[in-house]
């Protein structure tokens, strides 16, 4: 899941160039003057960042001579035992402005969920921007090699509850990641040439995606926690250990921010729960 933007609705969210941002001129750039391999180079350190995201921050570290590494908020680095050090300048991406409805809203007969009402220019900063401890090396999220045949009607039971909740379930060769959720065209994808364990983790962690996320608009780190966080569970209930790709995915996630965890666990386990009794566990 991620929040693409249009050029058009970037005009109109925002007077983009008092941040010195100029789109139109980053393109060209890309276009004409062979840089396409750098922007290529920042997508693969940033996946999931939306393609308007990657040319907002290309075009403007590319202007101050440095390509973007790690960047995080202010805040987020004083976190991790870094600081942004004196004179320099922030970045700038967009990010999902979440309304949550008052408190005295929600009945017993209607559902009330949080709104997607634009987005915001929010600050980074990059590391290179920054001085003190030396960040934590996370390890690199490792596909779960079971092949336990025992596995295969726990995964034919998932894909049967995503139909019925209305989406289609696919399995094919996919690069970069090992599922997708489309909830516009009520599909799901998943990598068709891993595990079966590694299969019926993502398929737990883009169930988790639906029944949390089809609904309910939170920002694509609040997602991709919960959903991680709940197939740990399932897989956990079902004896199969995704310690050692639920871990390092969700940390990379929390940027070390551990409260970010314990605000959504109440969200995590009754997803878990709900998986769980679906499956007869």
């Amino acid at each position: 899941m991620q929040y693409v933007l249009g050029v058009n609705m970037i005009t109109k969210l925002s007077p983009i160039d008092r941040y010195g941002i100029d789109l139109e001129v980053a393109v060209s750039e890309l276009s004409s003057g062979g840089n396409w391999p750098y922007l290529l180079e920042l997508a693969s350190r940033f996946r999931n960042y939306s393609s308007m995201n990657l040319l907002l921050l290309y075009s403007q570290a590319s202007r101050r001579g440095f390509m973007p590494s790690l960047v995080a908020g202010y805040r987020s680095w004083q976190r991790l035992g870094r600081q942004v050090a004196k004179g320099e300048k922030a970045l700038y991406i967009f990010a999902p402005n979440i309304k949550k409805p008052p408190d005295d809203c929600a009945t017993d007969n209607v559902l009330v969920t949080d709104q997607l009402v634009g987005f915001r220019l929010v600050s980074v900063f990059d590391l290179s921007q920054t001085t003190g401890k030396d960040l934590p090396l996370l390890p690199e999220p490792k596909l779960l090699s079971s092949n336990d045949d025992e596995l295969y009607p726990v995964v034919h039971k998932l894909c049967e509850h995503l139909r019925k909740l209305g989406f289609e379930v696919g399995f094919q060769r996919l690069y970069e990641v090992n599922g997708l959720t489309d909830f516009a065209k009520r599909k799901v994808q998943i990598r068709s040439d891993v595990s079966v364990g590694q299969k019926l983790k993502t398929l737990i962690h883009e169930l988790g995606h639906v029944i949390l996320h089809m609904n309910r608009v939170v920002s694509r780190e609040q997602a991709e926690i919960e959903a991680e966080s709940c197939a740990y569970l399932v897989c956990r209930a079902l004896g199969v250990d995704s310690s050692s790709y639920s871990f390092p995915y969700v940390a990379r996630w929390a940027r070390g921010d551990c409260k970010k965890i314990a605000e959504m666990m109440d969200n995590i386990k009754n997803c878990a729960e709900h998986i769980i009794l679906e499956l007869g566990c």
